[in-house]
Order: structure tokens, then sequence, then C-alpha cells
């Protein structure tokens, strides 16, 4: 069974002593060095996190400010082609004026030349007929 006596105490005081000695030359220290290791680890996580979470506003940002440049790209493309389009159809339409203006001119030239022509065909055919009549009438008075 188990003795108390000096040795049993003389054992246990070292082993108490041997603790106080430990502890302050090994384990203080390397429990330091843990924490320090930890406070280490935990500032470059937080430090990691922060830079993290500022990368993805700067994302979210580049996002937007691409978005908004596109639908204003989107809006001025959009424009330019609708003013292109009231160009070119201002132009059809002026062309489409010009041309009707252009055939009503010749149209009434060609009315004023059908009627010359009819005039000029007219006295011409008047002037002939009258001539043959004349040369049958003056023809059978001399013959």
């Amino acid at each position: 069974m188990i003795e108390f006596n000096a040795t049993f105490i003389v054992a246990m005081l070292s082993f108490i002593v041997f603790m106080f000695i430990m502890n302050a030359i090994f384990y203080r220290p390397i429990l330091n060095i843990i924490r320090k290791r930890e406070d280490y680890i935990e500032s470059n996580y937080r430090d990691a996190k922060d830079i993290s979470q500022k990368a993805q506003e700067i994302t979210n940002e580049y996002n937007e400010k691409l978005s908004k440049a596109k639908d204003k790209a989107r809006h001025d493309t959009a424009l330019k082609i609708d003013a292109v389009q009231k160009e070119e159809f201002s132009k059809v339409q002026l062309a489409k004026e010009n041309s009707k203006t252009e055939i009503q001119s010749r149209k009434e030239k060609i009315e004023v030349d059908t009627l010359e022509l009819k005039e000029h065909v007219n006295s011409e055919v008047v002037s002939e007929i009258a001539n043959d009549i004349t040369s049958k009438i003056i023809g059978s008075i001399h013959g």
C-alpha cells in the first residue's frame, strides 16, 4: 500500500518546484509564442477579410460603372440610329417631292409640246389640204 513518508513529501515538493521552474522557463515562453502566433494569424485573417471585402466593393463598383457605361452606349447608339433614320427619311421624302415636281414639270412640258405639235400638225395638214384643194380647183379650171 501507499506509505506517506518523508521521501514521498520530498518527491512531491520536488515535483511542485519542477513544475514552477518548467512553467517559468519553458511553458510561459511557449504559451507566449503560441499567443503571438494566434494574434498574428488572427490579424492576417482580419486583414485578408478586409481586403477581400474591399475587393468585392471595388468589383461591384466596377460592374455598376460598366453597366452604366453599357446603358449609356446603348442609349447613345439608339439616339444616333434614330437621328440617322430621321435624316434618311427626310432625304427620301425630299427626293420623292423632287421627283414628283420633276415628273409634273415634264408632264406639263409634254402636254405643251403635244399641243404645239397638234397645232403645228393641224396647221400643216390644214395648209396641205388647202393646197391640195386649191391645186385641184386650179387644175380643174385649167384643164
